[in-house]
């Protein structure tokens, strides 16, 4: 025997050798297998490895979407669900997972005696039957109780319109304003009526609630209530074509006097007025909003009090949405639609069209004197 080659087992058995630890089968050609102890344990661990990694969390400096971290009763009930789902299915993963990793070890072949054979234990069967029926139940009738509460909620207090297009979100308000940014009171439900003016779009704020499918001629309905004031933020949740990553959505929760405030055309939280809107004045400059997705002129410079027109002169939507909230925005403008504005205080001023800003669609508005 060299010193290379393994020692053979105590038993006397030609067909499985000791090397450190590890056992050999030898094959009909004459070859060696080593398949090391640890290395099973190691490759019977990965699978848990696996789910640990998945469960941390990772903080990459990004906006907070996590439907774990919920904001609104919707989302939270949702959350309570899955928690409980995941609980369960994790106990079982452990359990199941620890008596194959045991029977494993504890059963594996050592020599060539046949072990004793088991040919069937009703009782067990039946427990191993019973317990997974068990679960399954309880999982369909907790979801089963929710699903309306989920899905229609508690009587609404506001209605707004959402609709989808490629590559942005329309909101259309009771009283017949609209933006593409959603801006909603905190404490109150808000139902919400979804549709799709082109392709299929998926109406989602982790938040807030579960998604709502936009698909064009049919309207779907679900609602969102925010607990607390802030920004909430989510995507379109359907491959909707080539700017799909773009389709982003934002929710401004708010107090209720600054929702009517909104309403009303006026800035959020009382602020300075830096602009108002006119309607029939006598315009110094105009800017168009063309076919060609583009601002023109998308510079500007105007004095103190001078009215500025934009028109849509295209077929495309488009609207007039400024960085400063003390500015207000344009609704939603369609073809042949017309927005003034008459600026009351020197500086400069940037805006975009939200529904195509993904493809450069921004302007720039100088005023001086004052």
């Amino acid at each position: 025997m060299t010193p290379d080659e393994p020692r053979r087992r105590s038993t006397g058995n030609a067909n499985l050798e000791d090397a450190g630890g590890s056992f050999i089968d030898r094959r009909a050609s004459g070859d060696y297998t080593v398949v090391s102890v640890k290395r099973r344990l190691l490759l019977g661990l990965l699978p848990g490895v696996g789910v640990a990694a998945a469960l941390v969390p990772v903080n990459v400096g990004a906006v907070d979407v996590s439907p774990l971290d919920c904001a609104g009763p919707n989302a939270c009930d949702i959350v309570s669900i899955y928690t409980g789902i995941f609980l369960i299915a994790m106990a079982v993963l452990v359990i199941v997972g620890g008596l194959i990793i045991y029977a494993a070890l504890r059963f594996r072949r050592r020599d060539d005696r046949e072990p004793s054979q088991v040919h069937g234990n009703a009782r067990l069967e039946i427990v191993w039957t019973a317990i997974p029926v068990l679960i399954l139940s309880l999982f369909f009738i907790r979801t089963t109780l929710r699903m309306d509460y989920v899905r229609n909620g508690p009587p609404p207090n506001i209605t707004i319109q959402v609709t989808g297009v490629q590559w942005a979100w329309l909101f259309k308000y009771p009283n017949g304003k609209s933006s593409s940014t959603l801006t909603i009171p905190v404490n109150q439900v808000i139902q919400l009526k979804v549709t799709s003016k082109d392709v299929l779009h998926s109406f989602w704020v982790p938040r807030l609630g579960g998604q709502i499918y936009a698909i064009p001629g049919q309207q779907n309905h679900g609602w969102i209530e925010a607990s607390q004031a802030g920004q909430y933020f989510g995507e379109c949740n359907e491959l909707c074509g080539i700017g799909h990553a773009t389709m982003s959505l934002q929710v401004d929760a708010v107090s209720n006097a600054n929702y009517q405030a909104f309403l009303a055309g006026k800035p959020i939280g009382g602020g300075p007025v830096l602009a108002q809107k006119v309607s029939g004045a006598t315009p110094a400059s105009k800017v168009s909003e063309n076919d060609q997705l583009k601002f023109a002129p998308t510079s500007l410079s105007v004095k103190v009090g001078d009215v500025i027109q934009w028109s849509n002169d295209g077929s495309s939507v488009h609207n007039v949405t400024f960085d400063n909230k003390a500015v207000p925005s344009s609704d939603t403008m369609n073809a042949n639609d017309k927005y003034e504005l008459k600026f009351s205080k020197a500086g400069t001023y940037r805006y975009v069209c939200t529904f195509h800003v993904s493809v450069g669609m921004t302007g720039t508005i100088t005023v001086t004197g004052g």
